[in-house]
Parts: structure tokens; C-alpha cells; sequence
């Protein structure tokens, strides 16, 4: 006993957004990652390149500020 079944082929897509709105979305998305991606390698770059910073002139020190805490007391 063999059984036969018919399988229905349909033409063309299975989901269609005629308004468009997925592709803008998709758009957007892709947009913002490439962006997102730009801006990385941006960063990567200058730490890579860039010059480097003097942590003692960028952050303040205990020393630094007891003197401005002194010199502010004392006039």
C-alpha cells in the first residue's frame, strides 16, 4: 500500500510588508550598528594611536588637594 501525497507549491513570498515599515526598521538598525561600530573603532584607534595621558596632572592627589584645603584656610 503506497500512499501518495500532493504537496501545493505557491509562488512567490510567504510574509509581504507592502507598507515598508520592516525595511525602514531594518534600515534604521542597520544604520545605528554601523554607527555604533564606526564609533568603536574610532576609540580603538585613538587609544591606539594617540598620545598618552599624565595621570598626575588628570586626577587630583591627596597631597594637592590638603595643600588647596591649607592655602584656602589659611587666607
Amino acid at each position: 500500500m503506497q500512499r501518495t501525497e500532493l504537496l501545493t507549491v505557491t509562488q512567490g513570498p510567504v510574509f509581504v510588508d507592502s507598507t515598508g515599515r520592516r525595511a525602514r526598521r531594518l534600515r534604521l538598525l542597520a544604520v545605528v550598528l554601523c554607527l555604533a561600530v564606526v564609533a568603536y573603532l574610532g576609540v580603538l584607534a585613538s587609544g591606539l594611536f594617540g598620545s598618552s595621558v599624565d595621570l598626575t596632572t588628570a586626577m587630583p592627589t591627596p597631597t594637592a588637594s590638603a595643600s588647596a584645603t591649607a592655602s584656602a584656610s589659611a587666607g
